[in-house]
């Protein structure tokens, strides 16, 4: 980055510390507001090439949280997954540095960062009924405009991308001859996993009011996230949406289950058959069988890794940890498969629990789970306990982390910005929800009480 940005920066941060000092909310959901453009950082030009930007802002913030007295109004969060949180991280961070020394800060940054930083901000200024509200209605209108984006991808055309400044087999990809959306994101899978996410939480609030404004237009304009999602190609994303869907269906909108199932079959429908190239990567078992070859291969080195390789020895923090070791010339290595480590790149995984089974053995892969089994059965009793516009959200939270730990199944889901990022903001904000009782509706602007169908 030019030198000349960093004391342009200052100026910046001084009127960004006066806006947040007493409300450093505004911190958290100016980054969430922010971070689904980051990947147009790719296209931006040299001097705009800010690194860091969402860490230091999140870094500020947690600084006013910390420092700047207030006057405590709401209670604390419930974080009921705090202790095995604790324990993750105190064992990853010394795998990590057992592992790689000081080079290990890069693992412990991509996995625990935004783990930490987020709730810990979250905990000490909670977010209020009218913060959380602010939150759905960024992601809603967000969200349209960069489906709408992804969808016009597909007329620009990769030769079209390419000329804006977007690099082939990095941000422009191709499932069988056919462009891979990504939107505003770099790459196809965040932008894949954001429309997502946005359409269980929105799509969850909407439905529980659908006489609200901003929730009648998010409805109508459901099928541009839906479409934008398959033109990604993403069969992570399709199938975690189609078991998030089921599961609002299911707890309380009853009524829209059959529309959601022929919908989600519809839309696979359409990315197989009438996108026939599309289709024979969307529905391939050639992947899975490659991906497969080496999960396998990970298990039955277990035995003789009960407490893993080490944080970062896989995945984007040993790509990284490599290049900082041999130089940019190790991001043109081909990636290995079938081993852990081999000639090459490191190992990919594609599944985020396999990636922590290698990285911190059976130990780390347990608490993980119990954290996200905690936090889908502390979203799934908000949403059953809850009134108004929180029980909805907190649904859609539960929605959202089902369909996250389908989506790690076949992909690095919880190092994949800003999936992780929104995940454990929106884990968090289901827990300021639960220890504030949830407001009555009348304290949101327009709300109404939530609608039920059984």
């Amino acid at each position: 980055m030019n030198p000349l940005l960093y004391l342009a920066a200052i100026p910046v941060g001084w009127v960004f510390l006066r806006w947040i000092r007493f409300r450093p909310q505004r911190g958290v959901l100016l980054v969430a507001a922010l971070v689904p453009f980051n990947g147009l950082l790719e296209i931006a030009p040299g001097w705009m090439q800010v690194n860091g930007w969402k860490e230091a802002l999140l870094c500020l913030t947690l600084a006013v949280a910390l420092f700047v007295p207030h006057r405590r109004s709401e209670p604390r969060p419930a974080l009921p997954w705090w202790s095995f949180g604790v324990a993750l991280c105190v064992f990853g961070v010394v795998s990590a540095f057992v592992t790689a020394g000081m080079l290990g800060l890069f693992a412990i940054k991509i996995t625990f960062f935004y783990f930490l930083v987020v709730p810990l901000i979250l905990y000490l200024r909670p977010f209020t009924a009218r913060d959380r509200d602010l939150l759905v209605t960024i992601m809603m209108v967000e969200s349209v405009g960069i489906a709408l984006f992804g969808l016009a991808q597909q007329g620009i055309g990769g030769a079209g991308l390419a000329r804006m400044g977007y690099e082939y087999n990095e941000t422009i990809r191709f499932a069988g001859g056919v462009l891979r959306s990504f939107g505003t994101f770099n790459q196809p899978f965040p932008f894949a996993f954001y429309l997502v996410m946005v359409l269980l939480v929105g799509g969850s609030v909407a439905l529980a009011n659908p006489r609200r404004p901003r929730n009648r237009v998010f409805l109508m304009a459901t099928p541009i996230l839906v479409l934008g999602a398959a033109a990604s190609v993403v069969r992570a994303a399709l199938a975690g949406l189609l078991v998030g869907a089921l599961l609002l269906a299911v707890v309380r909108y009853r009524r829209q289950l059959m529309p959601v199932i022929l919908g989600s079959v519809a839309v696979l429908v359409v990315g197989g058959v009438a996108v026939s190239q599309a289709g024979s990567s969307l529905f391939s078992a050639s992947s899975l069988a490659d991906r497969s070859t080496g999960w396998n291969t990970v298990i039955r080195t277990v035995g003789s890794h009960p407490f893993g390789d080490g944080l970062g020895s896989t995945g984007a923090a040993a790509a990284k940890l490599l290049v900082q070791e041999l130089g940019p010339m190790a991001e043109k290595l081909p990636y290995a498969t079938g081993e852990v480590q081999i000639y090459g790149r490191p190992y990919q995984p594609d599944n985020y629990y396999v990636k922590l089974l290698i990285e911190l053995g059976p130990i780390g892969l347990w608490l993980f789970s119990v954290i996200l089994v905690v936090i889908y059965l502390m979203a799934v009793r908000a949403a059953r306990t809850l009134r108004g516009p929180d029980a909805a959200l907190a649904l859609g939270v539960a929605a959202s982390v089902l369909a996250s730990a389908v989506a790690a199944l076949a992909s690095s889901y919880f190092e994949i910005f800003p999936s992780d990022f929104y995940f454990w903001l929106l884990a968090a904000v289901v827990g300021c929800a639960v220890t504030q009782q949830s407001p009555s509706p009348a304290t949101v602007p327009d709300a109404v009480g939530e609608q039920v169908t059984r």
